[in-house]
């Protein structure tokens, strides 16, 4: 991090990966500001380091946009925002409902794109880093995937075009690609030790990430110091979207 005084917006702040992001860059002695659905939690978390809570929806690019142009208000400067709110859907495309295609979207692409939107707006003067977060699922076939697959696929379609427009204003946008995390959102796919097994033995590394191992990738594609990255997907996935699963020796 550079020694100038830092402000960033993590949207789904209160998640297992966006909190994980609020803590890594409160080390920092960054201005933090906590969006999410549930302005309690994101008050809580927000308070612990000093910073501000916003409540957001995926679905209400307007929160979104309050919550940014209030940022910018009160601190002059955004130096970076990611996007960590999402879902996970694993169905097959004749199994999944028109609502729960419409929620996956929303909640996934549509959030992004309106992040993305609010902040080029607040950012076109200044500069700034904005990543988002796609998955493994979107650069590698995967069965039961379609709807989540095709969302993220859209991040990172989104995450190329908006850097490119917006390089000529100082904006970096960039996106992470996760595979398979131990994380609130997740637990279905992971909580009985047979579903942990199998599924870490899809990563080349054999394990399944932490929180953490994402939270380290979105806070440096946001730190000022790595300003010569833009229109990267960075995958975070234990090899799981360009490895093949190990085989033991």
């Amino acid at each position: 991090m550079t020694d100038e005084q830092q402000t960033y917006i993590i949207l789904g702040g209160t998640g297992s990966i966006g909190s994980a992001v609020v803590r890594q860059l409160a080390v920092a002695g960054a201005n933090l500001v906590v969006g999410a659905r549930d302005f309690n939690k994101a008050s809580q978390i927000a308070e612990e380091f000093q910073g501000d809570a916003h409540q957001v929806e995926a679905d209400d690019s307007a929160s979104i946009e309050a919550c940014v142009k209030a940022t910018l208000e009160r601190h002059g400067k955004i130096t970076g925002v990611a996007n960590c709110i999402g879902s996970v859907l694993l169905k097959p495309a004749h199994m999944t409902s028109d609502e729960e295609w419409h929620h996956t979207i929303t909640t996934n692409l549509t959030s992004s794109f309106s992040l993305v939107r609010a902040a080029t707006k607040a950012m076109r003067k200044t500069g700034g880093s904005i990543v988002l977060v796609s998955s493994a699922a979107a650069q590698i076939g995967l069965s039961n995937h379609e709807a989540i697959a095709a969302a993220k696929a859209g991040i990172i379609g989104l995450t190329l075009s908006a850097a490119a427009t917006y390089s000529t204003r100082g904006i970096r946008v960039n996106a992470v690609a996760p595979g398979l995390v131990r994380s609130a959102m997740t637990r279905k796919l992971w909580e009985t030790d047979g579903a942990e097994a199998m599924s870490a033995q899809m990563h080349a590394l054999g394990r399944l990430g932490a929180p953490e191992d994402v939270a380290r990738a979105i806070v440096w594609l946001l730190d000022p110091c790595n300003s010569w990255v833009t229109g990267q997907t960075i995958g975070v996935d234990g090899g799981l979207g360009s490895v093949l699963t190990r085989m033991k020796m």
